[in-house]
């Protein structure tokens, strides 16, 4: 039986499993813009128009991945904030950790993220699976910064900016990660996290409130 025959009495997460991977993997090798159909349709061993069946071009294909790489993401950082104790400021450090875990340093996970940022502004269904992940991964922040904000009754607190700020900090370690891994180290990223919420329960709140006074 050929790959293609084979391909094609996969089930379908697993044939969706399959292409994305192949998708990573040319993604990698050749960036958003030397990572064509037909480059990941070889990395696959199956037909152009065997992809062309189930999606309408490479930007619905890499949007595809972009959801599935974020779902495991997600994943992992939910499971590691279950596992921390209850207290809001405790499952912070799990994230850290799981942020800056082996998993999600993986050279080809952040060369498929240096991937995705580049093509956002490229195509509208890669930018809509961004906004999708990105709107999902700051709400996990907002809801413990809202906890924390609750457990040290902080009143008037803007876990939304504060969330953005979080986000934006976590983007540039990880940036900086993919283009210079020397940098610093997994330890020192989750250091560097650590000391962002050290500054915000010393006082750094009052630069994250609605109003002016009572923060």
């Amino acid at each position: 039986m050929s790959q293609e025959a084979r391909f094609s009495r996969m089930e379908p997460e697993l044939r969706k499993a399959n292409l994305i991977e192949a998708t990573l993997v040319c993604l990698k090798r050749h960036g958003f813009q030397g990572a064509s159909i037909r480059k990941i349709s070889a990395e696959a061993g199956v037909s152009v128009g065997l992809i062309s069946h189930h999606y309408s071009g490479k930007d619905e294909l890499v949007a595809e991945a972009y959801r599935a790489i974020t779902g495991r993401v997600m994943s992992l950082l939910r499971d590691a904030m279950e596992q921390a104790a209850p207290n809001a400021r405790e499952r912070l450090s799990a994230f850290f950790r799981g942020s800056f875990s082996a998993e999600l340093l993986d050279p080809q996970l952040i060369d498929a993220w240096l991937a995705f940022w580049g093509a956002v502004r490229t195509a509208e269904s890669i930018n809509l699976a961004h906004e999708h992940s990105y709107g999902e991964y700051r709400g996990i922040l907002r809801k413990v910064l809202t906890e924390l904000a609750q457990e040290e009754g902080w009143e008037n607190f803007d876990a939304d900016l504060a969330a953005i700020s979080l986000s934006a900090l976590l983007d540039g370690l990880w940036l900086e990660s993919g283009l210079n891994p020397g940098t610093f180290t997994p330890e020192q990223g989750i250091q560097i996290c650590e000391a962002w919420v050290d500054g915000l329960q010393a006082g750094g709140r009052q630069r994250f409130c609605v109003q002016t006074t009572g923060c």
